[in-house]
């Protein structure tokens, strides 16, 4: 299949090009940050004046601006998706696979909290109301073109390079460093999904011989974990939990509570859908990370 893949070069795309090539496929690279060559890697404005000449089996939008967007950046984030959706007749395409995100549903509480697909959506920054608006505009454009498009949504990325404060804990933990934790990190409920998985319902939907119309799933590793448990993974059980006194002392700072809810709060969401849809086996987050390790 020829495969139109925006995003070759982030977080997923990097590990995803390779994979899909393994398979067989020829991938056409749609990059802002890549100088286009006319073969293989092309601009959004060679999409725009229609300079790619083969047919496109599947496209595959996993590029955004930044996962730290800002308000006034939403409208450039969704032109993205639009000058794709604009281009997808002219390559005589009617595969897409959008990458959103789970925060579409909300943020991190520290009440229990899980997510199903029929769940009421709530973005609670500017990147999830872009890829709101985003997937409202695939599911008009779905039904007008004709399109067979699936919108998965994904949680934080697990053994990817992460800036995040959750990131650079778990490259602590694998750095083999000692690292202080809370009670609360043994309780707490995420949701996350590893690369493993990707890979997995990626393979199963460019494979699919039915129609798919407009599906939305959310695409999570099978079971939620804990952040002690995520970090004991990692860090080989180098993980001291802090004493109850001195964690009611952190939580009362009032500028620490933020980071706090986004390491210890809880988010999940469920899979069953997608399972259930598309007959796919996922690992959890822990059989994923001890596969890596072998």
């Amino acid at each position: 299949m020829n495969i139109a893949l925006t995003g070759a070069t982030g977080s997923i795309g990097k590990d995803l090009k390779p994979f899909l090539e393994s398979l067989g496929h020829s991938i056409i690279s749609i990059s802002s940050s890549l100088p286009a060559n006319g073969q293989s890697i092309f601009s959004y404005k060679d999409l725009i004046s229609k300079k790619i000449s083969c047919k496109v089996d599947a496209f595959i939008h996993l590029a955004s601006l930044n996962s730290n967007l800002e308000k006034k950046d939403i409208d450039k984030e969704v032109e993205l998706t639009r000058v794709i959706l604009n281009a997808m007749q002219s390559l005589d395409c009617s595969k897409l696979i959008f990458f959103s995100t789970a925060k579409i549903y909300g943020d991190n509480a520290f009440s229990n909290i899980c997510f199903s697909e029929s769940s009421v959506v709530n973005p609670a920054c500017p990147y999830s109301e872009a890829k709101k608006i985003c997937e409202d505009l695939i599911k008009l454009k779905s039904v007008e073109l004709n399109l067979d498009s699936t919108i998965l949504r994904l949680p934080p990325v697990l053994g990817q390079a992460d800036a995040s404060n959750l990131g650079k804990l778990i490259r602590l933990a694998k750095s083999g460093a000692y690292i202080p934790t809370f009670s609360c990190g043994n309780t707490n409920s995420r949701s996350f999904i590893s690369f493993i998985n990707i890979k997995e319902v990626i393979r199963i939907l460019l494979e699919a011989q039915y129609p798919i119309k407009h599906n939305i799933y959310n695409l999570a590793d099978d079971h939620h974990i804990s952040l002690n448990s995520l970090l004991r993974i990692y860090g080989d059980q180098r993980i001291i939990v802090l004493p109850t006194l001195v964690e009611k002392l952190i939580f009362k700072i009032s500028f620490l509570q933020r980071i706090l809810l986004k390491l210890y709060g809880n988010f999940v969401i469920e899979n069953h859908k997608l399972k259930n849809d598309l007959g796919v086996k996922l690992c959890s987050s822990q059989q994923a990370a001890l596969l890596n390790k072998l």
